[in-house]
Parts: C-alpha cells; structure tokens; sequence
C-alpha cells in the first residue's frame, strides 16, 4: 500500500493535514443554520372585501359575549357604569376626566402608593376627545375608543393571518381572538384595544418592509402601553438585518430613529407632571412590574404547584406560561411564519415571565399577542364546516361573556 501525498504546490498541501476537512465542517454547519433560519416569502395583501368580512366576524361575536357581560351584571345588580369603571378602566378614565396627579404619595414602607401616573397618556387622551367630541359620559366614550381600535385591530389580524396561512384561516384567527377567555379587555376601558392595533399594524409594516409606517406605529404603540418596549425589539433587530443586508436604503435607518419615541415620549411626559425625569418608573414601583428575570413569577407558580392558594384563574395562567414557551419553538420550526412574529411572541413571554406583578393579569398582558399564537390552530379549525365554527365561536362568545363577569365583578384581584 502507497501513500500519495498532493503535490507541493496545492492547496491541501498548503493548508495542512485537517484544514479541508475542517473547512468543509465549518461550511456544512453555516449551510444547516442558513437552511434553519430561512423563511418562506410572505407577501402582505389587504383586500377590502375581506377586511370587512373580518370586522363583521369580529363585532358579531364580541357584540354576543358583550351583552352577555352586561346582562348578568345587571341580574347581580350591577349597573353598566359600574362595569365599565371597574379595575384599570377607573385608573384610564380617571385620568381622561382629571388629569394626572401631580406628585407622588409614599406609604410607611417607602413604597410609592398605587398611582394613575403608572398608566401611558394616548388612551386617556383618546377618551376624553371623543367625549369632547360626541358628548358621551366618559365611559361610554372609553367603550367607542375600545370598539374602534378592536375592529381595526381585527382587520389587522385577518390582514397578517391570510397572509401567512390564507384567507379562511385569517378568518378563523379573527374568530378565536373574539372570543378568547380575556377578551373583556377589548370591550371595556382598557388599553389592550388599542395596542393591539397598532401591534397589528407594525408587524404587518415590517414584515412587508414599510420602514417609515412600521417605526411610525411602532412609536405610536410606545403612547399607549409600556410592552410596546418587545415591538421597539422586533422592529430594531428587523431593521438591522435589513441594513446588514444593504435592503431598502436609508428607511431602515429612519425606523430605528422613530421606532422607541413614543416609548421616550411617554416617560418623560409622566415624569415631568411630577418633575423628576424617573417619574413612570418610579410610580410603577407600586405595581410590582419591575423586570426581575422570572424570579416573582417562579415563586407564583410555586404557590401553584402547592396549592398554597387556590383560584379559578390559576390553572388558566399556568397552562398559558407553558403553552406560549411551546408556541414559541413550534412557530420557529415553521418556515411560513416570518421571524418578527416568531421574535414577538418570545418577547413577549419573556417580559411576561420576566415581571412578577399582577400575576394574574398576565393572560390579560398577553392578549394583544395572542393572534401570533393562534396561527398554529387557525388552519384546522378554519377547514370545519361553517356551521361547526359558528357554534364554535358562539360557545366561545358566551363563555367569554360569562367569564368576564367574574374577572371583573366577582374574583378578588385585578384581572
């Protein structure tokens, strides 16, 4: 047996013994995780006709589970105001009639107490313009801010779900977020109506790569709610790969200046009516939302576990920490699902795991983005019958209405 070495001039002899070997390891790896990370094209398409379609899905069945809510109110003797002013639509509304307070109480413990300051300026300032507007008493205007922002928040959905997984599974994503068991927020006073929208709305920009629009909404969401922090995320990390890849010229660069104003914007407002520029943070300390890398949440799900108390919530808010983790790598395995939804969700969870506070408001916190999730059942569900979904969505409607009766009137804690 003869060994034949390559002649002194070739390449393999001048890299040495193991270097092609190596060489082709190194290139077989980048291929496997180019082949991972490789999405299938999506091309974003509104059609009107479809758009209402959506919007009709959706009003339909909020409007069932809605007057369910407020007809077993009214059987407990709950008036409509008094539902409509319960929980955080006290602290929004409060704010559109009287403004924000101007200084910071303390309790004994040096805890600042429980403030409105807490709560982002574009929801107050909407409510009280389609008061000034219209006449109506502020909680029925918070009620047309919330319907309004819903039903465009609903098209968005259709929007980016046909666009992903087609047109009737659009459908049945509208569908199954109207009635999700927290879809109170969206009919009510709350902010989750409106940040849904412009979340919506941004991911659709950016997956399409409408730089301007998506850091414009993106800056918009930051007016409204402080989780408006894992959209500024997702669009950074989109536009940066875009410049990396010398995509799209400079409006990849004006997304990133635009993308965390209505984040600045809001904090800086809220500080300066107390005048310290730490002012937002400083109140939100008395809601216990400080990131503290999952250790409050872990010690929630420890009193769980042993049933150290028991609530009809907790299983609801334990079976979504671990099946949105789940919904996180099974969206990452599906090449039809561009990356900024994947990295949305996982923000997302990850600021939901990540805050203790509200432990049972974390459903409520992830509702907005919920339609990411369902895009891993909207396609069996929207293959049923017609007749079958519209049971489905009917039985979800009145259970929808009939739970928020105790999330908002009944249960003890915030929902």
């Amino acid at each position: 047996m003869v060994d034949v070495a390559p002649p002194p001039d070739s390449p393999a002899a001048a890299s040495g013994p193991g270097t092609e070997g190596a060489g082709e390891a190194v290139a077989r790896w980048r291929e496997r995780l180019t082949e991972l990370l490789r999405r299938e094209p999506v091309t974003i398409r509104f059609v009107r006709r479809e758009a209402l379609n959506a919007a009709g899905i959706y009003l339909a069945v909020s409007a069932l589970a809605f007057a369910l809510l407020l007809l077993i109110s009214h059987h407990l003797d709950y008036g409509v105001e008094e539902v409509l002013r319960k929980w955080d639509s006290k602290n929004y509304l409060s704010v559109a009639e009287h403004g924000y307070p101007h200084h910071l109480s303390y309790l004994p413990t040096g805890i600042p107490s429980w403030s409105t300051l807490a709560f982002f300026p574009l929801v107050p300032g909407l409510i009280r313009a389609v008061h000034l507007m219209t006449g109506l008493g502020y909680p029925y205007a918070g009620v047309v801010v919330s319907w309004l922002a819903a039903t465009t928040a609903a098209v968005g959905v259709h929007t980016l779900a046909r666009s992903v997984v087609g047109r009737r599974a659009g459908y049945a994503c509208v569908g199954l977020w109207a009635c999700s068991p927290y879809a109170f927020a969206l009919w009510v006073p709350y902010s989750e109506a409106c940040f849904s929208a412009a979340l919506m709305w941004a991911l659709i920009a950016i997956i399409a790569r409408r730089w301007v629009a998506a850091g414009a909404l993106t800056a918009l969401a930051g007016t409204i709610r402080p989780t408006a922090s894992v959209l500024v995320g997702v669009l950074v990390l989109s536009a940066g790969w875009a410049i990396a890849r010398r995509r799209d010229g400079w409006r990849p660069w004006l997304a990133l200046l635009l993308a965390p104003l209505g984040l600045v914007f809001s904090w800086l407002y809220l500080g300066s009516r107390v005048g310290r520029v730490d002012g937002w943070f400083e109140a939100e300390k008395a809601w216990g939302q400080s990131f503290d890398f999952g250790h409050g949440t872990l010690h929630f799900l420890k009193q769980v576990a042993t049933y150290a108390h028991i609530d009809i919530r907790y299983p609801v808010v334990l079976a979504l920490i671990l099946l949105v983790a789940v919904a996180v790598v099974a969206l990452a395995m599906d090449r039809k699902v561009p990356w900024p939804l994947v990295i949305a969700l996982a923000g997302a969870w990850e600021l939901m795991f990540g805050t203790p506070g509200s432990p049972l408001s974390k459903p409520r916190f992830m509702l907005p983005f919920l339609p990411i999730l369902l895009l891993l059942v909207a396609r069996p569900v929207a293959r049923l019958p017609r007749l079958v979904q519209a049971c489905l969505y009917g039985c979800g409607a009145v259970f929808a209405g009939w739970y928020a009766v105790g999330l908002l009137m009944l249960f003890r804690w915030s929902p």
